[in-house]
């Protein structure tokens, strides 16, 4: 006697063995067939023209509803307010945290001490201010991330870092070295810098 295959399991196994069927036939399928392919190039100027009309057809829709700006005035309040959890990161004597609002749309990273962090209003010393960043070079910088060097000395500050930015919040990323010490990123011949590219 067979034993019985619920349904469920075989709705399973038959989408697998689709899957298995299809895969190969997908794989070989030329890449000019594809009418999407022109999206691709994310930053050319007729991919960002379609984007934006698209766009635009979805705001005047929304826009029509008249539960839209009492909703999108409420969401810009609790994204902008300066009453959210500072989330931090401990690196050495100081707490990291980057942070957006309002005042720096593309955000600062910046870092406190304990005991003002403990406090109801803490001073914040900017770090790295991405809004700044981007003016002065002209790019469409968006934050992804900070690694640090960890001191090879038990009381030592910390001091090498490798910021991540990438043009357009993309998956490719710059690298870049960051003196945490001047608070400066480093250029010239020294400098660690990674060109763009997914690095994950």
């Amino acid at each position: 006697m067979q034993p019985k295959i619920r349904p469920a399991l075989r709705l399973m196994i038959a989408a697998a063995l689709s899957a298995a069927t299809l895969a190969p036939a997908l794989a070989q399928a030329p890449a000019a067939d594809d009418p999407y392919l022109w999206l691709e190039d994310v930053s050319g100027e007729r991919p960002l023209a379609w984007v934006r009309s698209r766009n635009a057809l979805a705001e005047k829709e929304f826009g029509a509803d008249p539960r839209f700006e009492p909703m999108r005035k409420s969401f810009l309040e609790v994204l902008d307010s300066r009453d959210r959890i500072a989330t931090v990161m401990r690196m050495g004597d100081h707490y990291y945290n980057f942070w957006r609002d309002a005042d720096n749309p593309r955000g600062i990273w910046r870092r406190t001490t304990l005991d003002e962090y403990r406090s109801s209003q803490p001073r914040w010393e900017t770090v790295f201010d991405l809004d700044q960043v981007a003016r002065r070079e002209n790019e469409n910088w968006v934050w992804k991330g900070a690694d640090c060097l960890r001191p090879t000395a038990p009381q030592a500050p910390y001091r090498h870092c490798l910021l991540a930015l990438s043009r357009g919040g993309a998956d490719a990323v710059v690298i870049r070295e960051f003196d945490l010490a001047n608070l400066r990123m480093v250029i010239g011949r020294d400098a660690f810098v990674l060109g763009e590219g997914k690095q994950d």
